[in-house]
């Protein structure tokens, strides 16, 4: 099976190494995984090639989440709703597009016992991760959401998508927001450690604050790291990536697969090539 990851640039994903790792766990051993930068003006030419067949499935990264649905035959409800695709498999000569960060997502809350029924919420950033945990925290039951992001233009285009899914409790950030019990980061600020100049992260937080960070590249991330004494509880993104990642296999597949008993050596393995 051949597999692979569009986006530009890719030089620095871990997918490939985590998709061997998994491959390795779960015993496929006729699959191969390869990351293939693609700029946006070769977008078409690369999905002809994948309709004719030379591969099997892909995962999309940025900046052609987006982009990607407009080459693809059907499209999984979630695609729909967020309206952008991280997980597309070939069926014949045509092509199905996915969502697996939504899976990815609610599993990383799942497992750290994070109950969102009835609480506020901050999503940090206004792309389509922002996107897609508004989703998630949409059908675990959110009392409220709330914005902030650096682009005000870009915070009400959210807010607008997240009325339309129905949510009447979304909101801007302001100072005069108060507390909220789980703040959720989906920018990439402090993945290159950069600092946080500007002070977007300086937000409330207290020890019933749950902290999520999307960023999986360490378990002290820029703002993980700021609010390390003061939260209740604080979770990097290695979790959502590796489910996520499992969640494609299995749409590749057609298999469902129980890691349970594998998920602490395949994050032990994970966590020394990010290292």
């Amino acid at each position: 099976m051949n597999l692979g990851l569009i986006g530009n640039p890719v030089e620095k994903s871990v997918s490939p190494e985590l998709q061997r790792i998994l491959f390795k766990e779960l015993k496929l051993n006729n699959c191969v995984y390869e990351k293939h930068e693609v700029v946006s003006d070769n977008l078409s030419t690369f999905f002809d090639r994948f309709k004719r067949g030379e591969f099997d499935g892909i995962n999309v990264t940025i900046p052609h989440k987006e982009a990607g649905v407009a080459f693809l035959d059907e499209l999984d409800k979630n695609v729909e709703i967020l309206g952008n695709t991280n997980c597309i498999k070939r069926i014949g000569n045509t092509l199905k597009g996915y969502n697996t960060d939504l899976y990815g997502f609610k599993m990383l809350l799942e497992r750290n016992s994070i109950h969102i029924e009835s609480t506020h919420c901050l999503v940090l950033g206004a792309g389509g991760s922002a996107r897609t945990v508004i989703q998630a925290l949409i059908h675990k039951g959110a009392e409220s959401i709330t914005i902030k992001n650096k682009s005000t233009d870009n915070a009400l285009e959210i807010q607008l998508y997240a009325k339309k899914l129905g949510v009447k409790n979304i909101n801007l950030y302001t100072e005069s927001n108060g507390k909220f019990d789980i703040i959720i980061n989906t920018t990439p600020l402090g993945m290159y450690h950069e600092k946080d100049d500007s002070g977007f992260f300086d937000i409330p937080v207290d020890k019933k604050t749950t902290l999520i960070d999307l960023i999986y590249t360490s378990n002290h991330t820029l703002f993980l790291n700021q609010y390390k004494d003061q939260a209740k509880q604080s979770i990097n993104g290695l979790e959502m990536l590796i489910f996520q990642a499992i969640k494609s296999i299995e749409i590749w597949t057609e298999t469902t697969y129980n890691v349970d008993q594998k998920l602490d050596s395949i994050k032990k393995q994970l966590e020394k090539v990010l290292c």
